[in-house]
């Protein structure tokens, strides 16, 4: 059965008529003929009672109607469906953020998205960049945000924005008076940074950059989590380092400060895998693209 004879067997049906059927149909009437009865052969059942003076449709006909009707809006249904997903409208997406565009970029991209494909299922995770490289390696993610550089030859990467690093300081600490911050000026205050073993890139740039300025920082703390350096940080264990878009993020106890000069700075990419076919990605990192533009 072809889907040509059920909706040339829906157009008989409805009109009763083969000659205003296939008027409908822009078919000639012969043509017609040829294809309800292709259908009747291939069913085994006669579908229609005809004579010269008039056309009506078998009990059998009458109830294979019904299921035609089904089938050719269940078809319709999947058409629509389909270009849907085609236009990355409808379906999964898993995005790994980190945890600094939790308070930047992110809220105006799942709302964005959101609007745009209302259908699209948004799963959101937060780690950080080695995290989210693994997840999209091993496809526990669609996107992942990271910070370059990576070395990853399986995953295609559209550089963002840079983000600069700044002081978090307890809010009772003498350097809050100041309206920013050198850095030699911390040569001799208690440190938190991130640790060693997750970032050696970043804390080997942290240790040159203080080092260019006369010292050796005195870390008494490493943390992963921004929110929790900002926590030791508000305790008075030290001072901490967070990305900028971070004063997103009101702590209780702590004041923000930049660092004077130049200073640790991360440029933020979004990532997917290379040989990503799906739609709904593509269409994600379009969203992102855009909206990066205008930061």
């Amino acid at each position: 059965m072809e889907l040509r004879q059920l909706e040339s067997f829906i157009t008989v049906a409805e009109e009763l008529h083969f000659g205003r059927a296939a008027q409908a149909l822009h078919l000639s009437q012969p043509a017609l003929s040829k294809q309800i009865q292709a259908l009747e052969d291939s069913l085994g059942i006669k579908l229609f009672e005809r004579t010269k003076h008039w056309v009506r449709l078998t009990i059998a006909g009458q109830k294979f109607l019904e299921t035609a009707y089904r089938i050719s809006q269940e078809v319709e249904e999947g058409i629509q469906v389909a270009r849907q997903v085609d236009r990355g409208e409808i379906g999964r997406l898993r995005i790994g953020f980190t945890e600094a565009t939790l308070f930047s970029i992110a809220p105006d991209i799942v709302k964005i998205y959101r609007e745009r494909h209302p259908q699209v299922e948004l799963i959101l995770s937060s780690h950080g960049t080695e995290a989210n490289v693994e997840a999209l390696r091993t496809r526990q993610i669609d996107v992942g945000f990271v910070y370059l550089p990576i070395r990853e030859p399986s995953l295609s990467i559209h550089p963002l924005f840079e983000e600069r690093y700044i002081a978090a300081l307890p809010i009772s600490h003498r350097l809050v008076r100041q309206k920013q911050i050198a850095l030699q000026s911390l040569a001799n205050e208690p440190l938190i940074f991130y640790p060693r073993s997750l970032a050696p890139n970043l804390y080997a740039n942290f240790i040159k950059c203080c080092e260019r300025d006369g010292f050796v920082p005195n870390i008494v703390q490493e943390a992963e989590l921004a929110q929790t350096r900002l926590g030791l940080a508000a305790a008075g264990v030290g001072i901490t380092f967070v990305l900028s878009d971070m004063q997103n993020l009101t702590a209780k106890g702590v004041v923000y400060r930049p660092i004077v000069g130049d200073f640790l700075t991360l440029k933020l990419a979004i990532a997917w895998r290379q040989n990503e076919s799906s739609p709904v990605v593509h269409e994600c990192v379009k969203v992102v693209s855009a909206l990066s533009a205008i930061v």
